[in-house]
């Protein structure tokens, strides 16, 4: 897997995910809306050169974003008006005060029609508008495929349509990630992503409990109690099962992580993810794959993951302790290094031991090298995922 690009720090995260990509922040206005204006033909001609319309990051739409932050509010902004989450969006300058708006958005075969009538108050400002869209998520968890959306948006001003436009978007595989995006258009600079990763745990998949039952017949624990014991070595033990298990499944390491639209973009970054249950069923993981189902399963058995981003590569961290003073590292691409099948049985848990324990010294090796890029190189990144949880990042689901 390549992360080309991750992001700069967690507090740029942080305003990101409250706010949306779409966004405007001049003075404050000042005083009470009207609700009648009537502009000139001259000024309705001139509107008419102003508008532009946005769809998405450069026309590309991503289902596990609109999934993982269907649940956020976005924060009102001077001079953007709706409650929309941005990702279709229309900008002009208005000209007079109090101008009456209208914009319409037509229905797609992944969401609803929409629209939003307000007044732009103030002379001389850009101005964005967003209308809330309403998604079929349903839909949005099924598309396994990019396909294009046509997004037919019309903008009155003062009761005349000044513009009325078809933007041809990509509307991508719920599979495709976005972690970073360069120099955006929407006035906020460069767009850390990498909170994205989240959205792919799932500790509430029915995947986590095949796991979790497969684990406890291997008789390393008898019971999922995460940090109660206060016993580093059974939160060792309890991760173990759970990679014995893997390993057990048969599950193989996959170097899968390009989709169809790489390179479309010299700005936008995305990685092809599996969903848990793909990567259980099918068998496959890359690091990242092996990285989130195992998450997953940490998660739903309150023991706090995180995840340990690099410049070319990630591992999975975890908590040994409540306190989170003890960190240990997993590097989960090698749970395909030994093919269990062709060991003897009476061998198979201490040759799976064995390569757990090499697997966590390697990835304290690759951590303990890296350790001081975390605090100046951005393609270093370390997400405590019960940390991205809190700010309203949900699991995208199937």
């Amino acid at each position: 897997m390549k992360l080309l690009r991750n992001a700069l720090t967690y507090g740029a995260f942080s305003l990101f995910s409250v706010s949306g990509f779409a966004q405007l922040a001049p003075a404050e206005p000042s005083g009470n809306l009207a609700h009648v204006s009537v502009s000139s033909p001259a000024t309705a001609r001139a509107n008419r050169q102003r508008v532009s319309v946005m769809v998405g990051m450069e026309q590309q739409l991503f289902p596990s974003y609109l999934l993982a932050r269907a649940t956020l509010s976005e924060k009102s902004k001077n001079y953007r008006l709706g409650d929309g989450d941005g990702n279709v969006s229309v900008s002009f300058h208005n000209p007079g005060l109090n101008t009456q708006v209208r914009v319409e958005v037509g229905a797609t075969p992944f969401s609803e029609a929409a629209f939003f009538e307000g007044v732009l108050q103030e002379a001389d400002k850009d101005y964005v508008i967003t209308p809330r869209i309403l998604w079929n998520y349903e839909k949005l968890r099924g598309l396994l495929q990019p396909t294009p959306v046509n997004f037919t948006v019309t903008t009155y001003i003062d009761n005349e349509k000044i513009s009325h436009r078809t933007i041809v978007a990509t509307m991508r595989s719920v599979n495709d990630c976005p972690y970073y995006w360069e120099d955006d258009e929407s006035g906020t600079g460069d767009l850390d992503l990498n909170y994205m990763y989240v959205a792919y745990i799932n500790e509430d998949d029915p995947v986590v409990d095949d796991v979790l039952a497969q684990a406890l017949q291997t008789d390393i624990v008898d019971a999922f109690d995460g940090y109660q014991t206060g016993d580093k070595k059974r939160v060792d033990d309890q991760v173990f099962s759970i990679w014995y298990a893997l390993q057990k499944r048969g599950i193989k390491y996959s170097s899968i992580s390009t989709n169809s639209s790489t390179g479309v973009s010299s700005n936008l970054f995305s990685q092809r993810i599996r969903t848990i249950d793909q990567t259980w069923n099918n068998r496959q993981a890359n690091c990242v794959d092996g990285m989130v189902l195992m998450a997953s399963v940490l998660r739903s058995i309150h023991i706090d993951p995180v995840l340990v981003l690099m410049a070319d590569h990630c591992v999975l961290g975890y908590y040994r302790d409540a306190e989170h003073k003890d960190l240990a590292c997993l590097e989960t691409s090698m749970i395909g290094d030994v093919d269990l099948r062709k060991v003897m049985s009476v061998r198979r848990r201490k040759t799976s031991r064995k390569l757990f324990t090499e697997a966590r010294q390697r990835a304290q090796r690759h951590y303990r090298a890296s350790k001081d890029e975390f605090d100046k190189d951005p393609r270093y990144r370390f997400i405590v995922v019960a940390d991205v949880r809190k700010s309203g990042i949900r699991p995208i689901g199937r």
